[in-house]
């Protein structure tokens, strides 16, 4: 049963545009309005299905060209549009580290594999404090289309089946009901197989999750067997039809207004919008006059259905760029945005998506169609390829690295003395460069777009992923006598290259315990998506037992306290800084107690205090300078450092004071000499950590020889 144009559809495309846009623009109480994005999965499927289903009852068969030069003519040119207008704007309105992230982005969009880049960054522990990209929101096209790859060769092979069949059948006239029966077995098992996967994915690795299309494929499936099944139940009762509509788009709208960002998603929680959309999908085939399809097919909300991938396409680059131009991301700027996009999606959709897929030179020219897909990439790759000139050229530097020598060692009248440690002084050299208007120098350490990626290699041993196996990788000197052991989170992790040198240098087999987000201190972090961290729990549990075996000569612990928050003996969050302050310090004088026993010396190694200021995004601002770049001391980092500094001093263990090797006076300059000191605002760049393997050798003293 093939069904005609429904206006309903339009009027629920409409209803999960407008979701999608309320929560990202922060308007209004709709925090779950992400489920317009599964709103939107669900539609795809039931659509798209139902075509190629039509088509073999027509024909018998399935063109795959014709599938893919429609689907060509309908996503690429307005999505190529937004893409190369986005890239444009980022030149002049995003710094050149954003710019240059979007342009990489732009190029897996391009791919239809956004999803699995921003998967990739999600999960990345060390992105967590970077903007979202302006072309996040392609992830989701990444996934149709994926799913829109296997599916028509699925139903392809289910026709040449069903043909198979009816020849063998003596006095069959008809493979449409055959394959519309044949289709619900492949797209149960697709249904059962995703789902599982989601929840277990969507609890062990929630980021990831979420763009997975794996995790997703069953929504788009739940749509495509609500097609298969419509000539069954198109005879059920409108008044059931309108029930059922009402209770779909309850469904929709609840999830809509009860999740938000702490929601395990999707998991077993976007069964409620997908099937609320299913509901109203089948309960639109024939309702009663007072079902909710009246109000989803006036004419303003079908418009605005028409617009609706447009306005898709748009409202998440400008809500990105705009916020980043005028450094506010308040819900007025968010409402002005969406005033001015709905008009553009207007514009997009009559003078671009319309006149492409209605173009005469490709109509019946199915060839044509599909190699609209090669000639996006040929226009858009040399595009890419320009704009990360501009963006490389735009961040160089043109001052030379900055030295103590050019203020001077000696107090002079009005000239402050440097300390005698030559790091320090450095740290001092480079505030008072920032503040007399000294030049950004070239050729930074790490390169401003190097920055993002300068981080410790673990090798096999990234103990991140949740109950994986956990190997021991031994480094520094592998053949040495003597045995070094770091255990902490990535603030430990950071000092994994002088570690290294200085483990190769005196003779150390090295082993780093190391769990981003998982501190030194024995405590349990409160995760992202929400509830107490497990995992990190079983952790250190491990780390301890590794420590009791290997019985290492040195145990040192580094850490930072998870911003979160940490989780107190009844399960529940604890985010006050003065309590989190005195459960870390508790918690690193028992880790102490636990580790002390098995080796012969503890280190604690200080924080250095996070900064105010992220000195990557403000070094490639178009008019950025050293003393623009000038950071404060964030305090809250200040509490914690002391927490640990007192836990021990309390247990008579040995604690590094690391704050001014970045920080003089309160004050954090983004270069000292010519390195960036801080890759983010709490985590150290790999190359300065290199550049501190002697200051940390300094305290630490590896060397039994100096150490007597």
């Amino acid at each position: 049963m093939q069904q005609g144009f429904r206006r309903d559809i339009q009027g629920l495309r409409a209803l999960a545009v407008v979701l999608v846009v309320l929560d990202h623009a922060q308007i209004g109480p709709f925090h779950g309005g992400f489920v317009g994005v599964d709103v939107f999965f669900v539609i795809s499927g039931f659509l798209i299905t139902g075509l190629l289903v039509a088509e073999a009852e027509r024909t018998g068969r399935v063109s795959l060209l014709s599938f893919y030069a429609r689907r060509a003519g309908r996503i690429l040119p307005a999505a190529t549009l937004v893409l190369v207008v986005t890239i444009v704007a980022g030149l002049f309105l995003l710094s050149a580290v954003e710019a240059s992230g979007a342009i990489e982005d732009a190029l897996w969009a391009t791919f239809f594999a956004a999803n699995f880049k921003f998967a990739h960054d999600g999960t990345d522990y060390f992105q967590a404090e970077n903007a979202p990209s302006p072309l996040q929101h392609y992830w989701s096209l990444a996934v149709e289309e994926q799913f829109y790859v296997v599916w028509p060769l699925l139903v392809l092979l289910l026709c040449l089946y069903s043909a198979w069949r009816a020849r063998r059948s003596v006095g069959s006239r008809s493979t449409g009901p055959r394959l519309r029966d044949l289709a619900v077995s492949p797209l149960v098992v697709i249904i059962g197989v995703s789902l599982a996967f989601s929840v277990t994915y969507s609890t062990t690795d929630p980021v990831a999750a979420y763009f997975s299309p794996f995790t997703r494929a069953w929504e788009l499936a739940v749509g495509a067997l609500a097609a298969c099944l419509v000539a069954r139940l198109a005879t059920v009762k409108p008044a059931v039809q309108a029930a059922l509509s009402w209770a779909g788009l309850a469904a929709v709208v609840v999830a809509s207004l009860a999740f938000d960002g702490s929601t395990t998603f999707p998991g077993y929680a976007a069964a409620l919008p997908v099937l609320g959309t299913a509901a109203l999908l089948v309960g639109g085939l024939a309702p009663a006059a007072w079902g909710p399809q009246r109000l989803l097919t006036v004419a303003p909300v079908r418009a605005l259905g028409d617009w609706s991938y447009s306005l898709y396409l748009w409202h998440w680059p400008a809500l990105i760029i705009v916020s980043a131009a005028w450094r506010d991301a308040s819900g007025w700027v968010g409402a002005l945005v969406v005033a001015g996009v709905v008009p553009l999606s207007a514009l997009s959709y009559h003078f671009v998506e319309n006149p492409v897929r209605r173009a005469k030179l490709l109509q019946g020219r199915r060839l044509r169609g599909v190699l609209l897909y090669p000639a996006v990439i040929v226009l858009t790759l040399p595009m890419l390829a320009a704009a990360n000139t501009v963006v490389a050229d735009e961040i160089s530097g043109g001052g030379p690295p900055i030295t103590t020598s050019a203020f001077g060692q000696s107090t002079g009248e009005g000239q402050p003395g440097f300390s005698t440690d030559p790091v320090v002084a450095l740290v001092q050299a480079s505030i008072e460069a920032a503040q007399n208007g000294y030049e950004i120098p070239a050729d930074l350490k790490p390169s401003l777009l190097d920055l993002d990626q300068d981080i410790p290699d673990l090798g096999e041993c990234q103990y991140f992923e949740i109950n994986s196996d956990r190997p021991l990788c031994p480094r520094g000197d592998t053949e040495g006598d003597k045995t070094l052991v770091l255990i902490g989170d990535s603030h430990a992790r950071q000092w994994v290259p002088a570690l290294d040198e200085l483990a190769k240098r005196y003779g150390y087999v090295a082993y780093y315990l190391i769990r981003e987000g998982c501190p030194s201190s024995d405590v349990t972090p409160w995760l992202i998506k929400g509830g107490p961290s497990t995992d990190c729990e079983d952790f250190q549990d491990w780390a301890r037992e590794q420590v009791a075996e290997l019985q290492p000569d040195v145990v040192l612990m580094g850490s930072e306290a998870n911003r979160r928050g940490f989780a107190d003996d009844d399960g529940n969050l604890v985010d006050d800084v003065p309590t989190m302050a005195t459960m870390y310090h508790d918690g690193m004088q028992k880790q102490i107690d636990e580790i002390s026993p098995d080796t012969d010396r503890v280190i604690v190694i200080g924080d250095p205090p996070a900064v105010v200021i992220h000195p990557g995004r403000c070094l490639s601002e178009r008019d950025a300078t050293l003393k623009s770049c000038l950071s404060g001391e964030e305090q809250a980092s200040l509490t914690f450092i002391d927490a640990l500094r007192q836990a021990a001093a309390s247990r008579g263990v040995q604690f590094v004071e690391t704050g001014s090797w970045f920080c003089a006076d309160g004050l954090c300059p983004a270069v000292v000499g010519d390195y960036i000191a801080h890759r983010d605002r709490t985590h150290i760049s790999q190359s300065y950590a290199r550049y501190l393997t002697d200051e940390l050798e300094g305290q630490i003293l590896l060397d039994p020889a100096a150490a007597r």
